[in-house]
């Protein structure tokens, strides 16, 4: 098992930290240039140079393998019930509203899947729990996930297994990927943008690891959208100024990190700049299969939502202030 270069799915993984060759050795990879080495946690590849922001990395490497104990004996509901069992940190409303959302996770993974092209390899930044991807493979396409928190990949995996499914998982960065230059045909991302410390820095990183001529597709909600944020269901928060913010959640008891949502103009800025052609911004669509598994209330707001996607001005205004937006764009070809 020593001393071989690490390829997963056709693709090549790479040091984060100098992209130098990772030689594959039992107790984990190791870089040939650079000499960094890099641990498994719970049965996973950790490539990460940093945590994310809730957990530092012993924290979360630690919940981790907590759930990866249960991961044997349980099924997804289970898992993900006895995540929120050990985080004490998220109050008992937001628990309901997380555990629907993975519930519902895959049913809004079959309308992104729709988007990806079926064939090539694909990688999706910010895996979480593996709603696209139990989809996505389901459907025969190669595609690789990443995720910044191993905790989540644990359920991911699980939810995979529930499905009779295997795919890989690598615990890693969205702005410091582990893989070279050009290795996928299509790099796909959900609600992930609007966590990251660096989205400037993490579309180049996408560009980076595209193919020339490959597809970049982003769904994200909406700065300016005039329903509720998701992350805190509070109305009109990104219509204050960023520096506000953070005042204004401790002022309405909602102890989250604020999130930096785009708005559908700041999102296509930020990929042209990162030297994407092509590059378009739009409403997706919510497929009934989809609509049924949100509340009743969201349900109703959707019909209006479908009906408005279907004319020209209407569309506009939905890509100004709707909910959600979707961004695809193309990595230019070599000269």
């Amino acid at each position: 098992m020593d001393h071989h270069h690490w390829v997963e799915q056709g693709t090549t993984l790479a040091c984060p930290a100098c992209r130098g060759m990772l030689l594959d050795r039992t107790e984990g990879p190791v870089c040939i240039d650079c000499s960094r080495s890099f641990p498994r946690v719970a049965g996973l590849v950790d490539l990460r140079l940093n945590s994310d922001r809730y957990l530092d990395l012993e924290a979360e490497r630690a919940k981790a393998e907590r759930l990866h104990l249960l991961e044997p004996e349980t099924d997804l509901r289970g898992l993900a019930e006895a995540y929120y069992a050990i985080t004490d940190d998220v109050l008992d409303a937001r628990r309901g509203r997380f555990l629907r959302h993975i519930a519902g996770a895959e049913a809004r993974g079959e309308a992104l899947a729709a988007r990806l092209p079926r064939e090539g390899s694909i990688l999706e930044v910010g895996c979480g729990t593996g709603g696209l991807l139990v989809p996505a493979l389901r459907s025969g396409r190669s595609i690789e996930g990443v995720d910044i928190a191993s905790r989540w990949l644990v359920v991911a995996r699980r939810r995979l297994a529930d499905r009779g499914l295997t795919g890989t998982l690598v615990v890693a960065s969205a702005e410091r990927l582990p893989w070279s230059d050009g290795q996928f045909d299509a790099v796909v991302a959900d609600s992930l943008i609007e966590h990251l410390d660096d989205p400037a820095q993490a579309l180049r990183e996408w560009v980076r690891v595209l193919r020339p001529g490959g597809r970049l597709i982003v769904w994200s909600p909406n700065r300016f959208t005039i329903t509720t944020d998701p992350h805190v269901g509070l109305w009109g928060l990104g219509w204050l100024p960023r520096t506000w913010v953070p005042g204004y959640l401790r002022l309405r008891r909602r102890q989250v990190w604020p999130p930096r949502t785009l708005s559908a103009h700041e999102a296509g800025k930020l990929a042209r700049a990162a030297g994407l052609q092509r590059v378009e911004v739009d409403v997706p669509g919510v497929p009934e299969h989809w609509a049924r598994t949100l509340p009743v209330r969201q349900r109703r707001a959707i019909r209006v939502y479908s009906a408005a996607r279907k004319f020209g001005l209407t569309r506009a205004v939905l890509r100004a202030i709707g909910p959600l937006w979707e961004l695809t764009a193309t990595k230019g070809e070599a000269a």
